[in-house]
């Protein structure tokens, strides 16, 4: 008995540590024990039992292909390994037995497991198979269940007398204006192509040795002011874009210049560079009035009165105070995204020319799939003809324009039959995604378009998360904010719609987002810092499962301030709030459905933006404050926080429980300040260089020592604006290595209390070999990574950059404690 009790219990081990332990039970009782699965909402029945491996569910072959209608076809590859082949409409997919990668509708995808032979069963990870077949997969880690469905079909407009009832329904919010007129024609240019031939080279080729943006998610590249692959630099400037040959870092060369002044007021905003395609995104606008009795009229026709009586369209005062209800207004934003192809020489050349209309939010882009992101405005109407029915002009109005130079040189209309909305949206706005995959030319756009307004954007490498704002009523005149999330599937050049949830409060940006193990965290603010009792503002952290509904919270976080900055690192969580001292806190995610705090650290100043050093180290950006008294003592209610200089601090999480702030380092006095704080990419990092680098725009206080103690905190004068380079490292923190500007001494002299020649301004600092580069809209300079002495520059042609470039200064984060 003791031998068969032993034997027993070594058969349990195996099956615990055996990867393929459970394919071992046989029976449909025994492969329904630990996960179930449903496809459509019908249990699906094995004989060989679902089991985990590596984060993947793994099942027999043929039986997850029949439950979706797949045909099968078995094969023998030309190394004699057995293959597997599976049609389900136009989808396909092809796995070879013991290796990782699958091609999935003619792409490779890697997978986590290779598929496997167990006895004469074919074993596959589930969930890559199933949604390269097209189907929406979910894990309910609780239940241990896994729910496999067709993508959830939103409804569509249709027709002219649905969008009337959808418009009805809407709150107009601050959409006081009426469309009537029709939509306003805009240029419809074919793509033009520039420069030579193209030799397209490999992804990432170049020195092998060069910065990249500094991006949130690995892996998901986000477009920036400029880029480099090693050999070029790409750099917007004005109204142009910039191809710099950096071959030799003493003589940087300008080997051309993108000029867009004929795309009709098109401005560059950001770009793309992989080493063999440069991709520039910006946007276009046209203007007009809006008339009683025309609608909407692009001021540069010709507008006649109802007496037939011609205004003169360049008095703006006879259009606004006769016939028009306010000034002059966009009517049409567009944003065009231009692909060229990179030659050895490194002319590019034009390739596809794509537009869809909007303004841009955002983009990203995975491999060789691009996604972009864009709002289109939509006056609030309806305008009913004989009182009953909208306008075909109105509807025409309503459409969004697009254009994809792979298929025709004409501006197309999205029909309101491809039109969806989300049922109970309050925004009449139109969130459009396009997407295309930039390895497959012969691909159309696929131009995806919902009622609801986007604001925020968080992408992951499978999925694409959109954000907004949304005002729930309650009673009386009350009412509270909710963030409301949609969900998109990445699938190689689309996208597929999943889903959407939301979460009581308001989010701060896209670091307040994040995807870990199939769940989406999300940190918000609900209430208001200045209110109190029930109102007064609390900071909240949901943790949302596959299908976007809540697992996991923990609200209730620092009463009476706001959130400034988050970042999630795998099972942790820091987030930082404010309003007269910085709360770090630490925040424990393993248990998804119950995270907890598990320390903080009270300082001086708040940090605007954390960036990861490593597991236990994170560097915080922001601004040091001064508690000023504004009645007795020194309470919450009796003092205010200013910001001084900008802080740097260097925050040791080793003892989670006991968070530290191991270094400190302050630039500057009030009024200092740094586009890094607004925008992650400013910020160059190296960990394995000890480097960091960012701009600052430097203002001191003179004479110090005349200020007397707890007065009203002076700001600084302007004194420099340049790039911070430091050497970083745990032993001694911070180092200043030295600073590069792109200001003369004239210039110096020539500038204000508060600023100086915009122009110059360094915007990013990127590295390529041995050498550290600079870029302004004005110069580039190159300098010796190692001694910063300066090896190169080049001035720009005057006709790159706007004679007053950025007139009001860059652009600076609004610190509501910080701004008096």
């Amino acid at each position: 008995m003791r031998r068969k009790g032993l034997i027993a219990a070594l058969l349990a081990i195996l099956l615990l540590i055996s990867p393929g332990g459970a394919g071992l039970w046989s029976g449909k009782a025994a492969a329904q024990a630990e996960i179930a699965i449903k496809v459509n909402g019908v249990p699906l029945s094995l004989s060989t039992a679902a089991f985990i491996e590596n984060g993947s569910v793994l099942v027999p072959l043929r039986e997850i292909a029949e439950s979706l209608g797949a045909k099968v076809g078995y094969g023998t590859s030309e190394n004699g390994a057995k293959e597997a082949t599976l049609k389900r409409g136009e989808r396909s997919a092809a796995l070879t037995i013991g290796s990782t990668t699958m091609v999935a509708n003619g792409k490779s995808v890697k997978l986590a497991v290779a598929p496997r032979l167990l006895g004469k069963v074919t074993i596959v990870p589930l969930r890559a198979l199933s949604e390269a077949l097209g189907t929406v997969v979910a894990w309910d880690a609780r239940n241990k269940l896994v729910t496999i469905n067709e993508p959830e079909e939103l409804p569509v407009i249709g027709t002219a007398a649905k969008l009337k009832e959808i418009m009805q329904s809407v709150s107009p919010n601050d959409n006081i204006y009426y469309l009537e007129g029709g939509a306003l024609e805009d240029s419809k240019d074919s793509a033009q192509a520039d420069g030579g031939s193209a030799a397209p080279q490999a992804e990432g080729s170049g020195s092998g040795d060069y910065s990249q943006t500094n991006v949130q998610v690995a892996g998901v590249d986000e477009a920036d002011y400029a880029k480099t692959d090693g050999r070029y630099i790409y750099q917007i400037s004005g109204s142009q874009v910039l191809v710099i040959s950096i071959a030799d870092p003493a003589k940087p060369k300008l080997v051309t210049q993108l000029d867009y002044t004929s795309e009709n007021g098109f401005v560059p905003q950001e770009l793309y560079a992989d080493g063999k395609r440069l991709v520039v995104i910006g946007g276009q606008s046209t203007y007009g009035y809006y008339l009683y009795d025309k609608g909407l009229v692009d001021t540069a026709e010709p507008v006649a009165q109802a007496s037939n009586e011609a205004i003169d369209t360049t008095d703006s005062s006879s259009l606004v105070d006769k016939r028009a209800i306010m000034p002059s207004i966009p009517t049409r934003s567009l944003v065009k995204t231009f692909v060229y192809e990179m030659n050895d020489s490194g002319m590019p050349k034009q390739v596809r020319r794509i537009e869809q209309e909007g303004s841009y939010v955002d983009s990203r882009k995975v491999g060789s799939s691009l996604y972009v992101v864009s709002n289109k405005f939509s006056y609030y109407y309806p305008v009913l003809d004989d009182g009953n029915t909208v306008s075909p002009e109105a509807v025409q109005s309503f459409e969004p324009v697009y254009g994809d130079s792979a298929i025709s040189d004409k501006q197309l209309s999205l029909p309101l039959s491809d039109i969806r909305y989300f049922p109970g949206s309050q925004d009449s706005s139109m969130l459009l995604i396009g997407s295309l995959d930039l390895d497959q030319p012969e691909q159309k756009l696929q131009l995806s378009a919902y009622l609801g307004a986007g604001q925020t954007v968080y992408a992951s490498e499978k999925h694409l998360y959109v954000t907004t704002t949304k005002y729930v009523q309650q009673s009386g005149n009350s009412g509270t904010e909710q963030t409301q999330i949609y969900k998109f599937r990445l699938d190689q050049g689309h996208i597929v719609y999943i889903g959407n949830g939301s979460v009581p409060g308001t989010l701060l940006n896209q670091y307040s987002m994040d995807e870990h193990n199939g769940y989406f965290r999300v940190a918000v603010t609900k209430g208001n810092m200045w209110s109190s009792g029930a109102d007064t503002a609390t900071n909240n952290l949901y943790v949302l499962d596959e299908n976007l509904t809540i697992a996991g919270k923990l609200e209730g976080l620092a009463p009476g301030e706001r959130i400034y900055s988050v970042r999630f690192m795998g099972n942790r969580a820091y987030m930082v709030t404010f309003r007269n001292v910085d709360p770090l806190f630490a925040i424990d995610l393993r248990n998804p459905a119950k995270p907890v705090v598990l320390g903080q650290l009270k300082i001086p100043g708040y940090s605007n933006y954390l960036h990861p050093y490593d597991e236990n180290h994170l560097i915080g950006f922001g601004k040091e404050t001064v508690l000023v008294s504004t009645g007795e003592g020194m309470s919450p209610d009796s003092a205010t926080a200013f910001y001084q200089g900008m802080k740097i601090a260097m925050f040791d999480v080793t003892n989670v429980n006991k968070p530290i702030e191991q270094f400190k380092e302050i630039i500057g006095d009030r009024g200092t300040d740094s586009e890094l704080l607004s925008d992650h990419k400013a910020l160059l990092f190296a960990k394995d260089k000890g480097l960091m680098a960012f701009p600052v725009q430097l203002h001191e206080i003179k004479n110090k020592e005349n200020l007397a103690p707890g007065q009203f905190p002076a700001y600084g004068e302007f004194t420099y604006q340049g790039a911070y380079v430091y050497k970083v490292d745990l032993k001694q923190g911070f180092t200043l290595r030295g600073t590069i500007t792109h200001l003369s001494d004239e210039d110096l002299l020539k500038s204000g209390q508060y600023g100086f020649d915009y122009s110059k301004a360094v915007k990013r600092i990127l590295y390529a070999g041995d050498t550290l580069y600079t870029l302004s809209d004005s110069m580039l300079k190159a300098n010796n990574l190692d001694s910063l002495k300066e090896r190169g520059s080049l001035t720009y042609p005057k006709s790159a950059y706007p004679d007053t470039a950025y007139p009001g200064g860059p652009e600076t984060l609004p610190m509501p404690m910080a701004v008096e």
